[in-house]
């Protein structure tokens, strides 16, 4: 019965180590000095500060890759005071503290790479692709992308939003 034990302990140790996924993406971390979350209109520009992220990338595991970020939406900034305030009371700033993305899959396109995923802003969660590249260099490397959105879709509808808002971003980042 002994002699049974052993080969049987083997084969579950194995049976179960075939189910266990492994994520060797690399996890990267955000340089909170040099980052930038840009956004231009056709009325005013800005940027947001307040990034928090989960940067789990490895261009050569695509399907194990995640990336995660929220922004602080009082950090908005438009270069004019009385337009912030605008802004924050147009975001509720107070109620919905934060903008966020998570991807749900990554891919390669001829141009770089396209994340797919789920943008929230205040109480709206919506779908959108995000295309970006990756470069690296001897620190790290650095994520870029830009997209854009309609705040309307978002229930961001104080008067003198803009109907369309481009955003640029350039994050960055460390192993």
């Amino acid at each position: 019965m002994k002699q049974l034990i052993y080969p049987a302990l083997i084969a579950i140790l194995f049976a179960t180590s075939a189910f266990t996924v492994i994520n060797n993406s690399t996890s990267w971390k955000v340089d909170e000095n040099t980052y930038s979350v840009k956004f231009t209109s056709k009325k005013f520009d800005g940027a947001f500060k307040g990034l928090k992220s989960e940067l789990l990338f490895d261009e050569n595991n695509l399907a194990a890759s995640k990336l995660t970020a929220t922004i602080e939406t009082n950090t908005i900034n438009t270069g004019n005071g009385m337009r912030n305030g605008h802004a924050k009371k147009g975001l509720d700033a107070q109620t919905f503290q934060t903008v966020k993305f998570t991807s749900d899959a990554i891919a390669k396109t001829a141009s770089g790479y396209e994340a797919t995923g789920n943008l929230t802003i205040k109480d709206v969660t919506k779908q959108i692709k995000i295309p970006f590249t990756f470069t690296k260099n001897s620190e790290g490397g650095v994520f870029a992308g830009t997209f854009s959105i309609k705040p309307a879709e978002y229930n961001v509808t104080k008067g003198g939003t803009p109907e369309v808002l481009a955003f640029q971003l350039s994050v960055p980042v460390t192993k």
